[in-house]
This record gives C-alpha cells, structure tokens and sequence, in this order.
C-alpha cells in the first residue's frame, strides 16, 4: 500500500515538471533551487552563529545567533518565495492549457477537418511543392498538408496554426474564415 501512494505522489510531482512551455519550466524550476538555497542558508546562518558549548559537544547560541525563531524565518521566506515561483509557473503552463484547448475555429472548420473522405486522398506533387514553395518564402515550417472536398484547398498546419490554402491562381492564397464558410456550406 504504501508503495502504491509513493508511486502515486512521484507520478503527482513529474506532472507538475512536466515541460508545457519553457517560461512556465524555468519559473518552476527555480522555485525549486531557491527552496533549496533557503535551506542551506538557514543552515549555513544556524552555524555560523552558534559557539561550541563549555563541556565542547554541545552547541549554544552567541548574543548575536539567530536561533531556532530565526532559522524558522529565514526556512518560511525562502519557502514562500520558492513557491510562489512555483505557482505562477503552474499559472502559465494552466493558461497555456487553456489557450491550446479554446483556439478559435469556427464550426464550418471542424466540418472540413472531420471530413473522413479526404484523409484518404493523396494529395498532388505539383499542390504540395506550391504549397511549400509559398510557405518558405514566408520563413515558416509546414507540418502537415491535408486535402479537403475542395480539390483546390488544402488545410496547412505549421508554426502552431493553420491556415486554408486555395491553389490555381497565380500565387496560392490564405482564405479568409468567411471565405471558408461560404466554399464548404
């Protein structure tokens, strides 16, 4: 039982360092080290400002020593500031979150998207080598090409979006979500 609950706190803690994004990382990884500086602080000021006693073993606190009150306090400021860095790295990575789930796709785009037929159409080597050649002028890496009932449009997924690409004129061309909505309805 209690290996199961160890398991379960471990698989609870890589889940909060999981790498979303790398600010949200950074932010909590450095709660982290500053947890750990305070302790060794703590430490390091509990030692430095204690005396040995008379008898030689035992320790007793200067005039000056910061005692157990002082440890105390120094532990809980560097607790605290190690774990508000800590939530505002899960804050970031839990907007992100938010951010991926909500992206604004209008209906008539989950349609095209879901369209089972056209997963399966190969698509022509003259489309995806216009489409890539547009891409690149532009500096951004294309993911995936897919077609769509349109024999002209293609779904382009790259640099995090995507965009609907009509082919046939002289250069192909981003269509609007209104343009979309009029083509596939």
């Amino acid at each position: 039982m209690e290996e199961f609950e160890n398991r379960k706190d471990l698989s609870w803690m890589q889940e909060l360092f999981v790498k979303r994004t790398l600010i949200g990382f950074i932010l909590k990884v450095s709660g982290l080290v500053v947890i750990s500086w305070g302790i060794i602080y703590a430490f390091i000021l509990q030692v430095s400002f204690s005396q040995p006693g008379l008898d030689g073993m035992s320790m007793i606190e200067s005039v000056g020593g910061i005692g157990s009150i002082g440890f105390m306090t120094v532990l809980a400021t560097y607790a605290i500031y190690g774990i508000l860095l800590i939530g505002f790295g899960e804050v970031i990575d839990l907007l992100q979150k938010i951010h991926d789930r909500n992206e604004p796709y209008p209906q008539a785009l989950q349609a095209v998207e879901n369209n089972s037929d056209a997963a399966y159409v190969p698509i022509p080597l003259f489309a995806e080598q216009e489409i890539k050649a547009f891409y690149s002028e532009q500096n951004i890496w294309i993911d995936l090409i897919s077609p769509t009932r349109n024999r002209n449009v293609f779904i382009v997924k790259g640099n995090g979006r995507t965009e609907y690409i009509e082919l046939g004129e002289a250069t192909p061309k981003v269509l609007t979500e209104e343009e979309i909505g009029n083509l596939f309805n």
